[in-house]
C-alpha cells in the first residue's frame, strides 16, 4: 500500500482524530467517576463518623442514641462501598481477558478482607479485647484495609488516583488511631473527608492524573 498516497495519508489522520477522540472521552469519563466517588466516601465518612462522634456512649458528644449512631455510620459505609463497585463495573465495562479477571478476583477480595477483619476483631473481643480498644481497633482495621486494597488496585491497574486515595485512607488511619477514643471518630469524620476533597480538586485540575503519563520514547 502506497503510504504517500493522499488518500491513505487522509484515512490514517481520520483514524488517527478518532482514536485520540475516544481516549479523550474516556478519560473524561474516569476523571468524572473517581472525582463523584471521592465525594462519595467523604460524604459517607463525614456523616458516618460523625454520628458516631455525636452516639451517646460512644463519641464526644451524647446527640444520638447508641443504636442510631451505629446504623448510620454502617448505611453510608455500605453505600460508599456499593458506589464504589458501581464505579468499577462503569470503569472496566468493556474490558475482556486476563483484565476482566483480574478486576473479578479484585473485587473479591474486598469481601474476603471485609469479612476476615470482621471475624478477627470478633475473635479478638471474645479473647478479652476491651471496649475502648475496640472502638479504635474497628474503624482503625477497616480503614487501614481499605487504603491498602485501594493501594493495590492503583497498582495493578497503574491508576494514580486510586493509589493516592489509598495513602490518604492509611494516614488518616493512623492519625485517628494515634488521637484515641473518642477523638479518632472526629479526626475521620473531618480530616478524613477534607483530605478526599482535596484529592477530588487536584484531579479536577488535572494535577493528579487519572492515568499514568506515557514516557517518552528514546530517539
Amino acid at each position: 500500500m502506497d503510504t504517500d498516497d493522499p488518500g491513505t495519508r487522509a484515512d490514517a489522520e481520520r483514524m488517527y482524530d478518532l482514536m485520540q477522540s475516544q481516549r479523550r472521552s474516556t478519560q473524561s469519563r474516569l476523571l468524572r467517576g473517581y472525582a463523584v466517588l471521592l465525594v462519595v466516601w467523604a460524604a459517607a465518612w463525614a456523616i458516618g463518623f460523625g454520628a458516631l462522634w455525636c452516639g451517646r456512649d460512644i463519641g464526644g458528644v451524647d446527640l444520638l442514641p447508641t443504636p442510631v449512631a451505629w446504623i448510620v455510620f454502617g448505611v453510608c459505609m455500605v453505600a460508599a462501598i456499593v458506589w464504589s463497585i458501581i464505579t468499577g463495573i462503569r470503569t472496566g465495562a468493556g474490558i475482556r481477558g486476563r483484565s476482566r479477571f483480574q478486576g473479578m478476583l479484585y473485587g473479591w477480595s474486598w469481601t474476603i478482607s471485609m469479612v476476615g477483619a470482621w471475624l478477627l476483631l470478633v475473635g479478638l473481643q471474645r479473647a478479652g479485647l476491651s471496649d475502648e480498644l475496640a472502638a479504635l481497633l474497628y474503624p482503625g482495621a477497616f480503614a487501614l484495609i481499605v487504603g491498602v486494597l485501594y493501594l493495590a488496585g492503583g497498582a495493578l491497574w497503574r491508576a494514580p488516583v486510586q493509589y493516592a486515595l489509598g495513602i490518604v485512607i492509611i494516614v488518616v488511619a493512623v492519625a485517628a488511631t494515634f488521637a484515641g477514643t473518642p477523638y479518632n471518630f472526629l479526626v475521620y469524620a473531618i480530616a478524613g473527608p477534607i483530605a478526599m476533597v482535596i484529592v477530588a480538586v487536584l484531579l479536577i485540575r488535572g494535577l493528579l492524573p487519572v492515568e499514568p503519563r506515557r514516557e517518552q520514547s528514546d530517539e
